[in-house]
């Protein structure tokens, strides 16, 4: 999978990264599905196209459904629906999950608070290093804060969370 948008070698994958960007998912491996099934439709003569866009077409839907902003109840609701579904289907039963589980994030307005959000603790380093890669017009030194939407979910793409130490 391409690391890079503006390098990807085809007008699909170019299409998948503004998606993922717009929403700001995660490199996760069903990310990585995304940009596989995006390449198998590219791909000239594939025998799985038809396959490939279905998988495609639900896929984005769910990512849509999933990273849409949501209440806590809401979130606590949708798990259980799912994990009903999964059952059904599979037979397989999810652990419950307490209702504290789940909240509603708040909106980072600096480098440093997303940061945090994504597991760092370098003072939004990080964080600005993955700005200043699509937003090259941003006058060095000066300050990231107030951070849009768009900014966040591009950091979110391109930035990859790091676990949260239980300490």
């Amino acid at each position: 999978m391409p690391t890079d948008p503006e390098r990807s070698e085809n007008e699909m994958t170019r299409a998948t990264w503004q998606f993922v960007e717009a929403l700001g998912i995660p490199d996760t491996p069903v990310r990585r599905v995304l940009f596989d099934l995006a390449n198998i439709i590219a791909a000239p003569g594939g025998d799985e196209i038809g396959l490939a866009s279905a998988g495609y077409r639900i896929l984005t839907k769910e990512f849509e459904e999933q990273y849409s902003p949501k209440s806590p109840l809401r979130q606590q609701l949708d798990y259980i629906q799912q994990s009903k579904e999964l059952f059904e289907l599979t037979g397989v039963t999810l652990r419950e999950i307490s209702g504290d589980r789940f909240e509603l994030d708040e909106v980072p307005e600096t480098p440093s608070e997303l940061g945090v959000q994504l597991g760092y603790d370098d003072d939004g380093r990080a964080v600005r290093r993955v700005l200043r890669r699509k937003y090259t017009d941003h006058v060095p030194h000066e300050s990231w804060s107030a951070l849009t939407q768009e900014q966040i979910n591009y950091v979110r793409a391109h930035l990859a969370p790091r676990p949260k130490s239980s300490t």
